[in-house]
């Protein structure tokens, strides 16, 4: 007779509920009554499934913007491995900018790891013909460093094929959004804003073939783009994250054979 070891018995979920499977970190809220709109990466409406979300301690949108963010990459690091120990199966962030801090989470957590819209740039870059190039709106153009270009995977060698344009100047999304005086949001003006450095940079280089929404505040107004720009395509958080609930979620295919 064969003697088999004994059973071990699987350990049991220590997550405190199940169900929800993105887990998105957020920026720690400033003043003013700004609420996050249906589309924006903070309501949780926006998703197709249920999400979990976690500020991080110290880090709002003037800290992310300087450049001393790189101190608080282990709070960062810590509130997404609190995340996971929640349940989550994917790691992502309600502001682009965070992609600063892509690798050392990534190197944390057992989980893949979307923290910018930016990720989709190379990819999208990739997609065009030849004779057309990618164009990417930032919160600030001035903020983006070329090493956080290189942390979303976008070569120096393409970058006359990505081209950025920024809202830091905008009287209503950068008041709103990034610097004082901090303004209620204004759902018009933003939109206002938004299409508006669109259809600008789309003038300034016609030979755009895709538009990049880089901030988390920016998809609610992708539609208004879209229309604004003749129906050029039109990416952001949404599409990132989405992209992933698919693969996770998959559903069987059914019709004639």
């Amino acid at each position: 007779m064969i003697d088999f070891p004994p059973a071990q018995a699987k350990p049991r979920s220590q997550v405190p509920f199940n169900g929800a499977p993105v887990g998105i970190l957020m920026l720690e809220r400033g003043t003013g009554d700004r609420k996050f709109v249906p589309g924006d990466t903070g309501n949780a409406s926006t998703w197709s499934v249920p999400v979990r979300y976690k500020a991080v301690p110290g880090l709002g949108a003037r800290q992310i913007l300087d450049p001393g963010a790189g101190e608080l990459t282990s709070a960062v690091v810590q509130a997404a491995t609190q995340l996971v120990r929640e349940g989550s199966q994917l790691i992502t962030s309600g502001c682009g900018y965070m992609i600063q801090y892509q690798e050392a989470v990534r190197a944390a957590v057992n989980v893949p790891v979307f923290l910018s819209s930016l990720l989709l740039a190379p990819f999208l870059e990739t997609m065009l013909p030849p004779d057309k190039a990618l164009g990417i709106l930032v919160a600030s153009k001035s903020s983006l460093t070329q090493d956080m270009l290189e942390a979303a995977g976008v070569r120096a060698g393409i970058g006359r094929r990505v081209v950025v344009a920024g809202l830091e100047d905008t009287p209503a999304f950068a008041h709103t959004f990034i610097k004082p005086p901090a303004l209620d949001l204004d759902v018009a003006a933003v939109e206002a804003d938004v299409v508006g450095a669109a259809v600008a940079l789309l003038k300034e280089r016609p030979d755009i073939g895709i538009l990049l929404l880089e901030c988390g505040n920016l998809p609610p107004y992708a539609a208004a783009v879209q229309q604004a720009t003749g129906g050029i395509p039109v990416f952001d958080f949404t599409s990132m994250i989405e992209f992933f609930v698919r693969g996770l979620v998959r559903k069987p295919f059914t019709g004639l054979i």
